[in-house]
């Protein structure tokens, strides 16, 4: 079984594209749960990502958990091969032999898992089966396992897109009605003050520039609505240009075609 060369902050950056959602609700991954757990017979089953500190159990079959240490993982030292690794009997294997999990309750035996991919390399998690009973498996059932490992990946892949574009549109959304009230505001409420500061121009004018100074009190609050109603465009300004920035930047970096 080979050893994967990989960048712990490349994978780590992979993985938190994945954590923030959910997969739980995701049929078709509950789906290869059952199909993996039905050709290895095993009780659980489970779909993880491996984070820094902990491994976050995203979709479960027959064992309710959602968090444990990494140190104390099978999983951690899976996601450092390129391939589907088996633990027959974890008695007898001295990585593992000395673990709380296989000592103690729930006494675990046998693991199998396979790494789970990204379309750049990185492995972020496992599809993984547990049992406390010693099993022999043939080299076609590990075979299977890597296939459904890359289909697992594969359908969180492309769940995460779709989430990420409809992000997106939302932001889309967000900037279009920010930019119509800017145009509002430039076609309605600037008009007002600029009216009045217009028409007191004409009127000073006429006046052969003698006002008094009631018209230049006038002529000053007009300017300060003007004033405010330009630093409103300026601000709603601003938040569309951050929102398109920060949606252009996630955008590439999160989503790949």
């Amino acid at each position: 079984m080979a050893y994967k060369k990989y960048s712990e902050k490349e994978r780590l950056n992979a993985v938190k594209r994945f954590d923030r959602f959910d997969f739980d609700l995701n049929k078709n991954l509950h789906g290869i749960l059952d199909l993996a757990s039905y050709i290895y017979e095993t009780p659980v089953a489970f779909i993880t990502l491996i984070d820094e500190r902990d491994q976050l159990f995203k979709v479960t079959k027959g064992f309710n958990v959602s968090l444990m240490p990494r140190e104390t993982s099978f999983c951690h030292h899976t996601i450092m091969h390129e391939s589907v690794m088996i633990v027959s009997d974890a008695l007898n294997d001295e990585r593992f032999a000395n673990n709380p999990l296989v000592k103690n309750a729930p006494n675990i035996r046998f693991y199998a898992g396979a790494p789970l991919a990204t379309n750049d390399g990185q492995n972020i998690g496992t599809l993984c089966l547990l049992d406390t009973v010693v099993k022999q498996i043939p080299e076609e059932k590990r075979q299977l396992l890597d296939i459904l490992s890359k289909q697992a990946i594969n359908i969180m892949e492309l769940e995460v897109t779709y989430k990420l574009l409809n992000e997106k549109m939302n932001h889309i959304e967000f900037q279009n009605n920010l930019l119509v009230d800017i145009a509002f505001i430039q076609s309605h409420e600037f008009r007002g003050p600029l009216s009045t500061i217009m028409g007191l121009m004409n009127v000073i004018k006429e006046d052969e520039y003698r006002s008094p100074k009631d018209y230049l009190v006038m002529m000053e609050t007009a300017v300060h609505k003007l004033d405010e109603k330009v630093r409103l465009v300026v601000e709603s300004t601003e938040v569309v240009k951050k929102t398109m920035e920060n949606g252009v930047g996630e955008l590439g970096r999160d989503v790949e075609f």
